[in-house]
């Protein structure tokens, strides 16, 4: 019996002149791409499945001189519009793609300065591994740990150590002299002022 083909994740993005596709599958390196102007194909088997998938552009697309980074876990394409213009969409036809979604991480409005550049870009987080020579903090000196809450009190105790209010019978004069009455309005308001 042979697996279904499955569809992977492919995420898009475009700028004024170029879209970016985000093929979000592990071990693809070697997988089998057809680029036209007009569509693209993906093939690929990973770990025994096939996975697949056609789009037809919304428009016109430059086939040649692509871009393809393939990583462990991902395969980054990068291509060229043959005109410049933002798309309201990535495919011919308006329909949702279950596997296909937007790509937040590339993802520039139409109004979006092209010159600005997103936060954090020239950093390159692999390095911060640590702050050099700084060590561990190590905590606080002399708690060692709370070790089960070994010291704490068990409730009768805190019970007795205020003062035998255990069952709330202490509150007696809670009300301070107030005399016994309905806690409900009862609509009559009367002016203490006077």
């Amino acid at each position: 019996m042979t697996s279904p083909i499955r569809h992977p994740v492919v995420l898009w993005a475009q700028r004024e002149d170029i879209i970016y596709l985000t093929i979000d599958l592990h071990d693809a390196k070697d997988a089998e791409i057809t680029l036209t102007s007009t569509s693209i194909d993906f093939a690929n088997t990973t770990d025994g499945d096939k996975y697949a998938f056609h789009l037809d552009f919304f428009k016109p697309v430059k086939a040649d001189g692509y871009k393809k980074s393939a990583t462990g876990r991902k395969t980054l394409l990068v291509l060229d519009k043959q005109e410049p213009a933002w798309w309201p969409r990535l495919t011919e036809q308006s329909g949702k793609l279950n596997f296909l979604k937007t790509d937040f991480d590339h993802w520039k409005d139409e109004d979006d300065s092209e010159d600005e550049q997103p936060a954090f870009s020239g950093m390159d987080f692999s390095q911060m591994g640590g702050m050099p020579g700084m060590g561990g903090m190590g905590g606080m000196p002399g708690m060692g740990g709370m070790g089960g809450m070994g010291g704490m009190p068990d409730m009768s105790s805190l019970a007795s150590m205020m003062g035998g209010a255990g069952g709330m019978g202490g509150l007696g004069d809670m009300m301070g002299g107030a005399p016994d009455g309905d806690d409900s309005d009862s609509g009559d308001e009367h002016d203490e002022s006077k």
